[in-house]
């Protein structure tokens, strides 16, 4: 117990300050951290009331599927929701049909704290097997699975935009595994009370919230808050080098010119030469010695090249407002890729060039 009650104190000391730090390094017109560092700052909360209760109240262990622990792992999970869904489609819940999205979490909870007065209390896994014929019991066991295979696996089919999502596909796919990961631990804990599952469990809890923050300061973009940039009317010198002019040698230039003009594939940011040889109905390796004939280095050079290009006209045209914002839009979703290619093209830092913009106009 002495050791659980440890992690009871790191847990919700690594979310309340990840709370606090996401909160102070909020953007603005971002409100996807701004629900991130509110729901840390309930699990924080509610960690800090688990550990309240594992020194003046009933155990925390040793209890099968008790009601109080049923309820706030369902609403938690539903909590964890906020953030990617406002990443995924920012403003989605403006929207009616997003109620219904929640409104089973919050029912079942509701239900849950309802009948705590009445519900058997279990102790072991074999007395649910026992009493499984009555109502409180069979129906806390719906609940713990509804949390699973419902809400744990729901951001998969969560409509999903490339053009006007804030996050790449990948990160939806790794934040579904880790909350699977939370949620499963928690079914095994629920169904047994054992303490070193509850362990693990927070054990788990700490390394998800710490690797999500991370991800958030520093994999996604650091964005200025600004409120407007000084529109321009020409075009920068530095855009001049990034897409080459060279007249095409073979048909299938031409396509691969107009697939990349008329319908702006470079945005989007899944795009691979494997997909881009399908849709030009060709091979891997012809359209490489292509895209290299038609004068960059490989497809990554060329991609790139035009993210890039359609950046700077986007600043060139004062139309950079949310630096994050722009080169989501120009088909970029990891940092490092984005500044490092924009260095590498332009020679300074995104911010930096927008001074320079400004202060040369």
């Amino acid at each position: 117990m002495i050791e659980l009650k440890i992690l009871l104190n790191w847990a919700s000391c690594a979310f309340l300050l990840s709370s606090g730090l996401l909160f102070m390094r909020r953007h603005c017109g971002d409100r996807s951290r701004l629900y991130l560092a509110l729901t840390w700052l309930v699990f924080g909360l509610v960690f800090l009331l688990r550990l309240f209760v594992a020194e003046f109240g009933e155990p925390i262990v040793n209890r099968v599927l008790p009601v109080e622990n049923l309820a706030g792992g369902l609403w938690a999970i539903v909590i964890l929701y906020l953030y990617p869904l406002e990443a995924i489609s920012g403003g989605l819940f403006s929207k009616k049909y997003m109620i219904f999205f929640f409104l089973p979490g919050i029912i079942l909870g509701l239900c849950l704290w309802i009948m705590k007065s009445y519900v058997r209390e279990l102790s072991s896994l074999n007395e649910i097997w026992v009493y499984i014929g009555e109502f409180n019991v069979w129906f806390r066991l719906f609940v713990l699975f509804f949390a699973v295979s419902f809400y744990t696996i729901s951001l998969y089919y969560i409509p999903y935009n490339w053009m006007k999502s804030n996050v790449h596909y990948r990160w939806i796919v790794s934040y579904s595994l880790k909350i699977q990961v939370i949620a499963i631990l928690f079914v095994a804990f629920m169904l047994t009370g054992d303490v070193l599952l509850s362990s693990i469990h927070l054990l788990a809890c700490i390394l998800f919230v710490l690797t999500v923050t991370y991800e958030e300061l520093f994999i996604r973009f650091e964005t200025p808050c600004k409120e407007s940039l000084r529109p321009l009317t020409d075009v920068s010198d530095a855009l001049s080098g990034l897409v080459t002019d060279i007249k095409p040698i073979d048909p299938l230039i031409e396509q691969l010119r107009l697939l990349m003009d008329d319908e702006e594939i470079w945005r989007n940011p899944n795009l691979d030469l494997s997909y881009l040889a399908l849709r030009l109905k060709t091979n891997r390796s012809y359209l490489s010695k292509a895209i290299q004939n038609d004068g960059y280095k490989n497809f990554s050079d060329m991609i790139n090249r035009k993210r890039v290009a359609e950046f700077l006209k986007l600043a060139d045209a004062g139309l950079v407002v949310n630096i994050q914002d722009s080169f989501f839009y120009v088909g970029f979703r990891s940092r490092e890729t984005a500044l490092r290619c924009f260095k590498k093209y332009v020679g300074m830092s995104p911010t930096d060039y927008l001074r320079f913009r400004m202060t040369s106009h």
